[in-house]
């Protein structure tokens, strides 16, 4: 979560912000990547860890400029944007981890912000819960030829030279990224919460809904369709303008709050800053067809049926956020009929396959059954850190085992949702 205001005491540790809790050991089904190379493979590098971005671009240019691999949540101009309006006014400071060969050409950087657990300093991914998918920017040989002997390295050269952080703590990793390997996971690692679900695109938008679902499931779409066709002013639409943006974050906001209201759980998009980011992420470069996030609605006037956003590196979209209207149209599965499109669209653009977020929802199948998974890792750069780990690691386990037991999540759910109408009715007193 982004607020440092929800922290609840365990193992006596207060925790906050960023609660993406990790634990510092592979468990079985992890990610199988190639076992520590011997010293005489290792890349000979020196690790430089900055505390301003601007510092940075210039080497940040160049690396992405090369054959170069990173997920679009470790996008410059994503992070920029982040810090300007989020992380920075909350005064997180940035810790960016560069690593160069010996002419001082970039090889990999780490786009980090420091954050407090308790009495813990980490060093954490920009973006919190929003930042699905994480992986930082490395040149591609140097991804796919880092060894576990490396990493040890550039973790001892961190700890020398920011004696103040205890962990790196990194969420939502994938194994691999546009065919490179993570070199995180030759480290200590573990599945997170929640996996990831994909499509591989690989032909065109009809055939790939063609394969996805069944004859009567289109079929079904297809009525439901024609039904939302009657409303005045149907339409899909990619936002182009900023009154296109302006319009369906409104809408958008409005839906999210009074749904996560209802289900008793926190509003992760009414945090401070978080508005103010996706509106100029939004924005940012749409005029040359850019956007750092992109926005997907199918609208009627006076209303948006659903929306689906995404940010994407030119070969895979991974979606971010999404929502869809509460009036009677809902029966007639906007969400479903969007997905069509936005794939459709996706398909047409070239990208290479299409995500749509980690966490499980049985409409997010319909299209995305290739199971993707995603890693957490806690990696302690001082004995604090080190001593903290088996508390970490409690507080994962028992997340995760809730999580991934359907009766314990059900109950979760039942409470959460049960706390939320109370709260909704106490409001509504109130009023």
């Amino acid at each position: 979560m982004m607020s440092s205001e929800n922290r609840f005491p365990l193992f006596g540790i207060m925790l906050q912000r960023n609660r993406a809790m990790t634990i510092a050991f592979r468990e079985a089904g992890s990610a199988q990547l190639p076992a520590r190379q011997s010293s005489s493979t290792r890349t000979a590098f020196a690790v430089t860890v900055y505390r301003d971005l601007e510092m940075v671009e210039p080497l940040w240019h160049a690396l992405a400029g090369q054959d170069s691999v990173a997920s679009p949540y470790q996008g410059l101009e994503w992070i920029r944007l982040w810090h300007e309006y989020v992380s920075g006014p909350l005064g997180e400071e940035p810790v960016i981890i560069v690593g160069s060969d010996r002419s001082g050409a970039p090889l990999f950087i780490w786009p980090l912000v420091a954050q407090r657990l308790g009495p813990l300093r980490l060093a954490c991914f920009f973006g919190g819960k929003h930042a699905t998918l994480n992986m930082p920017l490395w040149r591609r040989d140097i991804a796919d030829t880092f060894t576990s002997d490396d990493m040890h390295d550039a973790l001892s050269q961190i700890a020398r030279q920011r004696p103040d952080l205890d962990l790196l703590m990194l969420h939502s990793q994938p194994a691999f990224w546009s065919g490179a390997r993570n070199p995180f996971m030759t480290l200590a690692h573990q599945r997170s919460n929640e996996d990831n679900f994909v499509l591989n695109i690989g032909t065109s938008g009809p055939a790939i809904i063609e394969q996805q679902i069944s004859g009567t499931m289109r079929s079904r779409l297809r009525n439901k369709e024609r039904k939302l066709a009657k409303l005045n002013g149907y339409r899909y639409i990619r936002a182009a303008t900023p009154d296109d943006v302006y319009r369906q974050l409104g809408f958008f906001f409005q839906q999210k709050e009074g749904k996560l209201r209802a289900l008793g759980i926190e509003n992760a998009f009414a945090q401070p800053g978080v508005e103010s980011f996706i509106r100029a992420a939004c924005l940012a470069g749409l005029d040359r067809g850019e956007p750092v996030i992109e926005l997907h609605a199918l609208e009627c006037d006076g209303d948006m049926l659903a929306l689906f956003s995404g940010i994407h590196d030119q070969q895979r979209f991974t979606s971010m956020f999404n929502s869809h209207t509460a009036s009677d149209n809902s029966r007639f599965s906007p969400g479903l009929i969007l997905l069509q499109h936005l794939i459709v669209d996706c398909a047409k653009r070239g990208f290479r396959s299409f995500d749509i977020g980690p966490g499980e929802a049985r409409y997010k199948t319909f299209f995305c059954k290739d199971l993707e998974l995603i890693y957490d890792s806690v990696l302690p750069l001082s004995l604090r850190g080190q001593a903290a780990a088996p508390a970490l690691r409690a507080i994962r386990l028992a997340k995760s085992a809730i999580k991934r037991n359907p009766k314990l999540w059900q109950v979760a759910h039942n409470v959460r949702a049960l706390l939320g109408g109370h709260k909704s009715k106490q409001a509504s007193d109130a009023d």
